[in-house]
């Protein structure tokens, strides 16, 4: 914490002191009080941790319900001084005490009013929803940041998510999928665009950084737009993600593989219109690679040429799964528009762009060019680069 009242109400702001002999005469003689309990807190000086107020530990404190790391309190503070020197009337942890929240930092911008949360620590999902809403729903736009410490780099545009990350996901109009994240150690923004899971842990995406000082607060809402990542990039990484279910498969990788095994078919022959990325990939938890086999062994994979299904049959075929409990959603509590549906629809959209279907009146579809089904490793290597050389133009025009 780094704000905290004095015993006359006057608020006390570490931001402002640079003068450890000064604080140190406060500590001397003053007592510090928490802006949100009122209770008692400690001025601390070290030299390894950013000064900062503490409560004591018998504290019942309602924010307490984490403990601030060094890395936290550098990251909010730094924040808060790049506002001001933009010139930006922000305050540092202000207590809004009608959704009874404490910001990291809130300020005014083009009449309204924003909160900043930089977040460091993993939080719950049901946490990180109640702050949410309760700075909306008291006519505050909510930022949130990520903690670079949280950002889990694992290949040049591959990311380790859980569920964790996806809370700060973004979708803007004109860039798709984004996410900002800000590294005190290095003073810098990060942003991640054009986000697109491979599994249900992986997710690849384009990566740019913006030094604290060179950086305009407009970017911090629509980051300048980048390019996204190849397909062929995409596709290598699927195809990891393939071979790693015969490595360590979990339950639900058990019960997929011996699904196709029951159906005689292998996981490393399928065709290759399944995997597919779509834009609102994000809102199913499960692997696109699983979700839209499981569609395939359904109902696409017995469909002929000149048979018709409906929009609804596919819905039906996928809830059902749902209901199984073999493929699972996922709630994005910054999106406010897209579900799983769109995700769906996408992919008989690009069925339909690429000529495997027809759209039909009444949301129906009829099958143009039924899956084609490789019945060796080298007939699927074959198929595999023929379709994406021909199509990848058309998957990728998905994201623009």
């Amino acid at each position: 914490m780094l704000v905290a009242y004095r015993k006359d109400g006057e608020k006390i702001s570490l931001a402002d002191y640079r003068n450890r002999d000064e604080l140190d005469q406060f500590r001397k003689k003053e007592e510090f009080q928490c802006p949100v309990c009122g209770e008692l807190v400690i001025l601390k000086l070290g030299s390894k941790r950013i000064w900062h107020f503490s409560h004591r530990k018998e504290a019942n404190c309602p924010e307490s319900y984490e403990r601030e790391s060094s890395y936290h309190m550098m990251g909010k503070l730094q924040l808060f001084q790049w506002l001001k020197q933009k010139g930006i009337e922000a305050e540092l942890e202000r207590y809004i005490t009608s959704c009874k929240q404490r910001a990291d930092i809130a300020f005014d911008w083009k009449h309204k009013r924003y909160a900043i949360e930089f977040q460091c620590s993993s939080i719950s999902t049901e946490i990180f929803n109640k702050r949410t809403q309760g700075y909306v729903g008291n006519g505050i736009t909510p930022i949130w940041i990520l903690g670079g410490n949280q950002l889990k780099r694992i290949g040049v545009n591959l990311f380790s998510f859980n569920h964790f990350q996806y809370l700060f996901l973004r979708k803007e109009e004109d860039i798709g999928w984004n996410m900002p994240v800000y590294c005190p150690d290095t003073r810098s923004f990060i942003f991640l665009q054009h986000l697109i899971p491979v599994s249900s842990k992986k997710v690849v995406a384009s990566i740019s950084t913006s030094q604290r000082s060179q950086t305009n607060l407009a970017v911090l809402f629509t980051p300048s737009p980048v390019a996204g990542v190849p397909l062929s990039k995409m596709s290598h990484e699927l195809q990891k993600v393939k071979t790693s279910f015969f490595i360590q498969p979990n339950l639900a990788q058990k019960l997929f593989l011996n699904e196709l095994y029951t159906k005689k078919l292998n996981l490393l022959l399928l065709p290759p219109e399944l995997g597919l990325p779509v834009p609102s990939a994000p809102f199913i938890e499960t692997p696109t690679l699983v979700w839209q086999t499981y569609l395939y062994l359904d109902i696409l994979r017995y469909m002929r040429e000149g048979e018709i299904i409906s929009e609804q049959n596919v819905y039906n075929a996928i809830l059902l799964r749902k209901h199984r409990k073999q493929i699972t959603l996922r709630t994005i509590p910054l999106c406010s528009g897209g579900d799983f549906y769109a995700a769906i629809k996408e992919y008989l959209a690009l069925l339909v762009n690429i000529s495997t279907l027809e759209k039909l009146s009444g949301n129906r579809f009829k099958m143009m060019r039924p899956f084609y089904l490789p019945k060796s490793v080298e007939q699927q290597v074959w198929a595999e680069k023929q379709f994406y050389d021909k199509f990848e133009k058309i998957i990728m025009n998905q994201f623009l």
